[in-house]
């Protein structure tokens, strides 16, 4: 299975009228061929979230009950509204589609696909902006509708402005659907903890409190939040037509591909039964055991993934669009003996120990709310993975369980042969900057850093840290806090430098190098906090880990970080296998360790790379293990 990454950056109106910018993204993968007899199966997921439909604050909460407050109309401004509509998030979401007129560059009519259900309230309609097309001519204006609703669901649209300049059908959407509520409060120590919604009224949410959580510490007093739609195989994959069916160019019959989701832990029973069935039959989703059941609105929740079984002879390219997650969330475990189908919820690469981090590790049996590890893979909870069509099982030994901070590294392009890594392209290192000049070079003004017997060779990363100086205008004059030029330093205005960041460096020599690209915007301060970084030693480690390069166009670099069992910290990392290829820096992952695979004997593994839209399987081993969340690491963080 091959993944891909787009993002572009989007902003979209919310219901309180806010503008919300967020990082729209695609992840592209690559399902293999298989065939009805021998299906081919991956697990996928989303990768992204659902669209934020608003943003806003938590006024009260009482149980599973979220009170919110009112908010200025969008209409008048001068007077105050409730926020929501009256069941909006937990309707079943209506589909209409346009039909441009005859005679014009106008929309003639929107029709009912899909009249949706539980709409207490009138839904908006949006109607797309006419697309531009380079060179066309000609006025352009959107069209406008409102719905009708009976019965709680949508019985007609009426268009109040036909627009003009539509070229092609627009798409038109209706509010409603599943919702969830989440966290993005960046105070909060909940952050990106998620609910989903079963009831609202005009200013109140009712959310499903699976994990029985004090709501009340949750979501304090003003606390931030975001609701956003859930994800359905209909919206996910399409709704009336899709691509998880083709015709098999061996038979040249149409093969339905099969997608399957683990059941909730509460109706498992161990077996096959677990997962539930689903297919498109070229129409709409249907359930394997019960075709005559429309499943377009079937809920895929934000951290889960599934599994698709590839049932046509040809690769299916599957193209994913959605909203990129860049804050933190949570995984969910569940109980004892149960599983959960887990995804990998940034639109990036994530390792195994991003997912499951050392900290919520523990050996002991009677800590019910953590990961069990144990040198025994039976008594241990599981990680699964399926790989080429094949289950496989990964387990923690209690290794470096107690990491508290991860080690870092930095890396340059391999400089040995055929662009292999060398030891003295890792670095691991800090030091302390006792100034920061801005003389001219032939190539522009960069900022040449002074730090005595720094170690530092040409094409490294630094990042540089808590570098502060008095503010400089474009000539190098000394400015105050308005802008005006001062002639001595007590009258400069005192600023974080901008030269805080992560910069390659070049012109090296014993005691000085230069921040390539980055010209100064002030006079540096030598007050002894300055520091370039390359590493960072860690804490809590208790045994010797294993280190991967990723990237870089290269390939088989492998490496060991030696650990002081006294300190608990990371010393040095050894190149033990030099691989070929670097032509650029890789990134440098040093693996927590205590990782170890079914069948690799008592050889620790120590991590597993999750891609962008694939996913895992867990296993609950934990003989007293209560269902229970975990953060996973922000990689944008």
């Amino acid at each position: 299975m091959r993944l891909y990454l787009f993002f572009c950056f989007f902003a979209f109106p919310l219901l309180n009228g806010q503008q919300s910018s967020d990082y729209l993204g695609s992840v592209s993968i690559v399902i293999k061929g298989g065939s009805s007899s021998a299906p081919y199966h991956s697990i996928i997921s989303p990768a992204l979230k659902g669209k934020a439909v608003f943003r806003g604050q938590v006024e009260s909460v009482v149980d599973n009950n979220l009170s919110f407050y009112t908010v200025p109309d969008l209409l008048d401004p001068t007077t105050l509204s409730k926020p929501f509509k009256e069941g909006l998030f937990t309707s079943q979401k209506a589909r209409v589609r346009a039909v441009l007129s005859d005679s014009n560059a106008s929309i003639d009519r929107v029709e009912v696909v899909d009249p949706g259900a539980g709409y207490a309230k009138i839904p908006n309609v949006f109607i797309h902006f006419p697309s531009l097309i380079q060179g066309s001519s000609g006025d352009a204006k959107s069209a406008f509708a409102i719905a009708l609703t009976a019965n709680s669901m949508i019985s007609s649209v009426s268009l109040t402005d036909s627009g003009m300049g539509y070229s092609s059908i627009p798409k038109v959407e209706i509010e409603g659907g599943p919702h969830f509520l989440r966290v993005v409060d960046l105070d909060s120590n909940h952050t990106g903890r998620f609910y989903r919604i079963s009831s609202n009224s005009a200013n109140q949410l009712t959310v499903e409190n699976l994990f029985n959580e004090d709501l009340t510490a949750v979501f304090p007093a003003d606390s931030e939040v975001e609701i956003f739609e859930a994800w359905t195989l209909g919206e996910l994959f399409g709704y009336e037509s899709t691509s998880f069916n083709d015709i098999d160019s061996s038979t040249g019959n149409i093969e339905y591909d099969h997608v399957y989701l683990l059941s909730p832990s509460n109706s498992q029973n161990g077996t096959e039964s677990d997962f539930e069935g689903f297919y498109h039959d070229g129409g709409s989703w249907k359930r394997l055991n019960s075709p005559s059941v429309d499943a377009n609105h079937q809920v895929i929740s934000p951290n889960q993934s599934l599994v698709v079984a590839r049932r046509s002879s040809s690769d299916l390219n599957l193209l994913l669009s959605g909203t990129a997650l860049a804050k933190s969330t949570y995984i969910s475990v569940p109980n004892f003996s149960k599983r959960v189908m887990l995804s990998n919820p940034y639109g990036v690469d994530l390792m195994l120990s991003d997912l499951i981090d050392t900290t919520f590790i523990t050996e002991d049996n009677s800590t019910s709310f953590m990961w069990l590890a144990n040198p025994e893979q039976e008594k241990a909870d599981n990680v699964k993975v399926l790989h080429d069509g094949v289950w496989s099982t990964f387990w923690h030994d209690g290794k470096n369980k107690s990491i508290s901070a991860k080690a870092t590294a930095t890396s340059r392009a391999g400089s040995g042969a055929g662009a292999s890594l060398m030891q003295r392209d890792i670095s691991f290192s800090e030091g302390l900057i006792i100034a920061m000049t801005n003389p001219s070079y032939a190539s522009g003004d960069n900022v040449l850093v002074t730090s005595p017997n720094h170690r530092l060779r040409e094409g490294f990363v630094v990042k540089i840290i808590q570098a502060r100086g008095y503010k400089t205008n474009d000539l190098k004059e000394l400015v105050d806090d308005l802008g005006n030029v001062v002639d001595n330093n007590s009258s400069a205005l005192i600023i974080e430098s901008g030269a805080n960041g992560y910069y390659t460096v070049k012109d090296v020599t014993t005691d000085s190098f230069v921040l390539d690209g980055k010209s100064g915007d002030c006079n540096f301060i030598n007050d002894g906090s300055a520091m370039w970084i390359t590493g960072t030693s860690g804490s809590g480690y208790e045994h010797d880990c294993s280190v991967s390069f990723i990237g870089g166009g290269g390939s088989g670099a492998s490496g060991i970080a030696r650990v002081d069992s006294n300190t608990g910290q990371v010393t040095s990392i050894s190149i033990t296998s030099a691989g070929s290829g670097y032509i650029e820096e890789p990134d440098v992952v040093i693996h927590s360790g205590g990782w170890r695979k079914l069948g690799a004997g008592n050889s620790p593994f120590s991590d597993l790379l999750i891609p962008a839209g694939g996913g895992i399987m867990i296993v609950r081993n934990h003989p007293n293990g209560q269902p229970v969340r975990f953060p996973v690491r922000n990689p944008f963080d």
